[in-house]
């Protein structure tokens, strides 16, 4: 048989049950009837009365609202002053802005300049950076304009030579046959006026040979007849070679410029216009990789100008952070480095990390307590719920409060010491404010949750039960008679009884072996 006292695996919960059943024990006793003992052996008489279920746990207090003052710079830093601990900052010291913490700041401050210097330089390269995107942009449109105008009076060129509407419509694509559009119904321009100009002095000149002809044919019949002289005759027959040179020299001149001058002057014609296009095509491709590299190069100006702004602010924020002032009222706390970092006990000199907790600033008014509830019990706690407390630095008196909040999963730092120990930490806040700081952070508290509060139950003492190895419960009477009963409800002294005894039956407090023992 075991007792159906609660056990934990918390040293303070054992002890108050401990002390808690004793006292019950002895009380009970005596408060049962007249019977109260047979010869020596503790008795109770079952009676229905309150039963109030509750949930007893020790904890600590603390302050409900806590300011936790954590380092904000960005690299390690030496506390140069910290204010003593145990300070009461009032009101008036936040008003006053108060210094809690002051770090080391020399090397911030020579960095501060070398950040500034960075700053101005790449300010200065931005601006050099920019202005030269702006003569780059202007750059390619001049190189760009000019290009397009040579394409523009190349085309004119060609259009000069074959005309608008012949240059037009092989202007995309150059013609296999250049000679072949000396005969194209659209040829225009130049060329039309050169073919005409020479067709023009083949008519003049086989006209004056014709009327050489003519003549000399005159001048032969009148030499017959002797009217002119031979020499006269001789002139007319040289005047008339000469035309047939000339005639010969014109048909020639048209068949050149037909065969070879033409075609020389539209290919080199053509082939400027080409080229005109090419430069262009370069000139564009050429503008938009100057323009490209400009813009990267900006944009990387503008990257190392940010760059350098946004590491002068941060050092600045950190200069700034360097001083943490007073920001609310409470009860100077140092917080302890963590285990594993040994660096000793804050003071000054000591290396503090960003976002290391340095002071914890509680605000003393408002007090409470943070339990850790066994996991077969936590499912009981509820917000609101109302509880007793008791300080052990101030006894004989006692202190209501009320449950705000229970955690929803285990405690990790409790299940990383003991990983078969489930416990949920579960927050009471005190009733009242803590007037004169009467309570401090640290200190001991009992704390006694109800659960529940039953008016009228039948109810015997906790240590009278005994339970087997298969989970059944048993009492005795005094006549040494086991009585298999069911139990319901309890609290740290009463457990409600379901079935086995009636109102008025009398009962041993422990099982008759060990009133024997007793006896002897």
């Amino acid at each position: 048989m075991r007792s159906l006292i609660p056990q934990t695996s918390l040293p303070s919960r054992r002890l108050h049950v401990a002390c808690g059943a004793l006292l019950a024990a002895f009380l009970l006793a005596g408060c049962g009837d007249d019977k109260g003992k047979m010869s020596g052996i503790e008795t109770f008489t079952v009676r229905s009365g309150p039963l109030d279920v509750t949930v007893v746990e020790s904890g600590n207090l603390e302050a409900i609202e806590s300011q936790i003052i954590v380092s904000e710079v960005s690299r390690n830093m030496k506390i140069a002053e910290i204010i003593e601990e145990g300070t009461n900052i009032s009101e008036e010291d936040v008003k006053a802005e108060k210094v809690l913490v002051k770090f080391d700041s020399k090397q911030l401050d020579e960095d501060k300049y070398s950040r500034e210097s960075d700053l101005e330089g790449n300010r200065s390269m931005l601006t050099e950076a920019k202005e030269a995107l702006l003569i780059q942009k202007s750059d390619n449109e001049s190189s760009i304009r000019a290009a397009e105008q040579a394409v523009t009076y190349a085309t004119n060129d060609l259009r000069k030579l074959a005309g608008r509407k012949l240059a037009d419509r092989v202007i995309g694509k150059e013609p296999k046959d250049i000679q072949s559009l000396l005969e194209d119904a659209d040829l225009g321009g130049q060329t039309k006026q050169d073919l005409d100009k020479f067709e023009g002095d083949i008519k003049i000149a086989r006209i004056k040979l014709a009327r050489a002809e003519e003549k000399l044919r005159s001048t032969k019949k009148l030499f017959d007849k002797q009217y002119v002289s031979k020499n006269e005759l001789e002139t007319d027959e040289l005047s008339l070679r000469s035309q047939e040179l000339a005639v010969q020299t014109a048909e020639s001149k048209l068949d050149i410029y037909r065969q070879y001058e033409f075609v020389k002057v539209f290919q080199k014609t053509w082939a400027t216009l080409l080229t005109a296009r090419e430069k262009l095509d370069r000139a564009k491709a050429v503008a938009r990789s100057r323009l490209a590299q400009s813009e990267a190069k900006l944009r990387s100006r503008e990257a190392s100008f940010r760059r350098s702004e946004n590491r002068l602010q941060d050092l600045l924020k950190d200069i700034d952070n360097a001083t943490i002032e007073a920001t609310q009222p409470g009860f100077v706390v140092y917080q302890p480095p963590h285990r594993w970092h040994n660096t000793g006990p804050l003071q000054e000199g000591s290396e503090i990390r960003r976002g290391q907790a340095i002071i914890r600033l509680p605000d003393l008014s408002g007090m409470g307590v943070i339990v850790k509830i066994q996991e077969a019990q936590i499912d009981l706690i509820s917000p609101e719920q109302t509880a007793s407390l008791t300080i052990d630095a101030i006894p004989g008196k006692t202190f209501t409060g009320k449950v705000t909040k229970k955690a929803v999963l285990p405690s990790s730092q409790s299940s990383w010491a003991n990983p078969d120990l489930k416990v949920y930490e579960t927050r009471i806040a005190l009733d009242g404010k803590n007037e004169g700081n009467v309570l401090r952070p640290g200190m001991t508290a009992t704390v006694e949750i109800l659960i529940e509060k039953i008016e009228d139950v039948l109810r015997v003492p906790i240590q009278s039960i005994q339970t087997d190895e298969e989970g059944k419960h048993y009492c005795y009477r005094t006549s040494g008679e086991q009585v298999e009963v069911e139990i319901g409800k309890r609290n740290q002294i009463y457990v409600q009884i379901l079935k086995g005894l009636s109102d008025g039956d009398e009962i041993l407090m422990t099982p008759p072996e060990l009133a024997d023992g007793d006896d002897s």
